[in-house]
Protein backbone atom coordinates (compact mmCIF):
# COMPACT_ATOMS: atom_id res chain seq x y z
CA UNK A 1 0.00 0.00 0.00
CA UNK A 2 1.44 3.35 -1.04
CA UNK A 3 1.73 6.03 1.60
CA UNK A 4 -0.67 8.92 1.48
CA UNK A 5 0.61 12.48 1.49
CA UNK A 6 -1.44 14.93 3.55
CA UNK A 7 -2.03 18.67 3.76
CA UNK A 8 -3.66 19.71 7.04
CA UNK A 9 -6.12 22.58 6.88
CA UNK A 10 -5.72 25.40 9.43
CA UNK A 11 -8.57 24.03 11.56
CA UNK A 12 -6.54 20.89 12.29
CA UNK A 13 -3.97 22.80 14.35
CA UNK A 14 -0.22 22.43 14.78
CA UNK A 15 -0.37 19.73 17.45
CA UNK A 16 -1.97 17.29 14.98
CA UNK A 17 0.71 18.20 12.42
CA UNK A 18 3.46 17.56 14.99
CA UNK A 19 1.92 14.23 16.09
CA UNK A 20 1.54 12.92 12.52
CA UNK A 21 4.96 14.16 11.44
CA UNK A 22 6.48 12.48 14.50
CA UNK A 23 4.97 9.21 13.27
CA UNK A 24 6.79 9.57 9.95
CA UNK A 25 3.73 10.58 7.95
CA UNK A 26 4.28 12.83 4.91
CA UNK A 27 2.34 15.88 6.09
CA UNK A 28 2.28 19.63 5.51
CA UNK A 29 0.32 22.27 7.41
CA UNK A 30 -1.55 25.23 5.95
CA UNK A 31 -0.82 27.04 9.23
CA UNK A 32 2.90 26.87 8.50
CA UNK A 33 2.84 27.42 4.76
CA UNK A 34 -0.16 29.51 3.77
CA UNK A 35 -1.88 30.80 6.91
CA UNK A 36 -5.11 32.63 6.07
CA UNK A 37 -5.07 31.78 2.37
CA UNK A 38 -8.26 31.06 0.43
CA UNK A 39 -9.63 27.50 0.17
CA UNK A 40 -9.06 27.56 -3.60
CA UNK A 41 -5.34 28.26 -2.98
CA UNK A 42 -5.21 25.33 -0.56
CA UNK A 43 -6.69 23.08 -3.23
CA UNK A 44 -4.04 24.33 -5.68
CA UNK A 45 -1.38 23.35 -3.12
CA UNK A 46 -2.82 19.84 -2.91
CA UNK A 47 -2.70 19.52 -6.68
CA UNK A 48 0.89 20.79 -6.91
CA UNK A 49 2.14 18.34 -4.28
CA UNK A 50 -0.35 15.46 -4.88
CA UNK A 51 -1.60 15.72 -1.30
CA UNK A 52 -4.92 14.83 0.30
CA UNK A 53 -6.44 17.69 2.30
CA UNK A 54 -7.44 16.87 5.89
CA UNK A 55 -10.06 19.27 7.21
CA UNK A 56 -13.11 19.77 9.39
CA UNK A 57 -14.47 22.39 6.95
CA UNK A 58 -17.50 21.14 4.97
CA UNK A 59 -16.88 23.84 2.34
CA UNK A 60 -14.13 21.68 0.88
CA UNK A 61 -16.77 19.11 -0.05
CA UNK A 62 -18.55 21.72 -2.15
CA UNK A 63 -15.32 23.01 -3.69
CA UNK A 64 -14.22 19.49 -4.57
CA UNK A 65 -16.90 19.23 -7.22
CA UNK A 66 -15.52 22.15 -9.24
CA UNK A 67 -11.85 22.21 -8.17
CA UNK A 68 -11.06 18.46 -8.11
CA UNK A 69 -8.29 18.13 -5.50
CA UNK A 70 -6.43 14.80 -5.31
CA UNK A 71 -8.57 13.81 -2.30
CA UNK A 72 -10.25 15.08 0.85
CA UNK A 73 -10.51 13.67 4.35
CA UNK A 74 -13.38 15.43 6.12
CA UNK A 75 -13.43 14.84 9.87
CA UNK A 76 -16.94 15.01 11.37
CA UNK A 77 -16.16 14.37 15.03
CA UNK A 78 -18.06 15.11 18.22
CA UNK A 79 -14.85 14.86 20.23
CA UNK A 80 -12.47 17.47 18.84
CA UNK A 81 -9.56 16.60 21.13
CA UNK A 82 -6.12 16.24 19.61
CA UNK A 83 -6.15 12.50 20.32
CA UNK A 84 -9.50 12.08 18.56
CA UNK A 85 -8.42 14.05 15.48
CA UNK A 86 -5.15 12.12 15.23
CA UNK A 87 -6.93 8.76 15.64
CA UNK A 88 -9.53 9.63 12.98
CA UNK A 89 -6.83 10.75 10.55
CA UNK A 90 -4.85 7.54 11.14
CA UNK A 91 -7.96 5.44 10.50
CA UNK A 92 -8.44 7.23 7.17
CA UNK A 93 -4.76 6.86 6.20
CA UNK A 94 -5.17 3.09 6.32
CA UNK A 95 -7.14 3.43 3.08
CA UNK A 96 -3.84 4.40 1.40
CA UNK A 97 -4.27 5.08 -2.31
CA UNK A 98 -8.04 4.74 -1.79
CA UNK A 99 -8.01 8.29 -0.41
CA UNK A 100 -7.08 9.67 -3.80
CA UNK A 101 -10.03 10.58 -6.00
CA UNK A 102 -12.47 10.50 -3.07
CA UNK A 103 -14.05 12.57 -0.36
CA UNK A 104 -13.57 10.45 2.74
CA UNK A 105 -15.82 11.37 5.66
CA UNK A 106 -14.60 10.10 9.02
CA UNK A 107 -16.65 10.01 12.23
CA UNK A 108 -15.83 8.26 15.49
CA UNK A 109 -17.47 5.06 14.22
CA UNK A 110 -17.78 5.19 10.42
CA UNK A 111 -15.71 5.95 7.33
CA UNK A 112 -17.65 6.80 4.14
CA UNK A 113 -16.11 7.48 0.75
CA UNK A 114 -17.60 9.16 -2.29
CA UNK A 115 -15.80 9.58 -5.62
CA UNK A 116 -14.82 13.15 -6.47
CA UNK A 117 -15.90 12.64 -10.07
CA UNK A 118 -19.54 11.77 -10.72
Amino acid sequence: MARSKLLLDENMGLKIYEELRGMGIDVQSVLLECRGCEDTRIIEMTKQHDKVIVTMDKDFGYLAISQRPPGIILLRLRDLSIASRVAATLRAIRLGEGLYGHITVVTETVIRRRPLTP
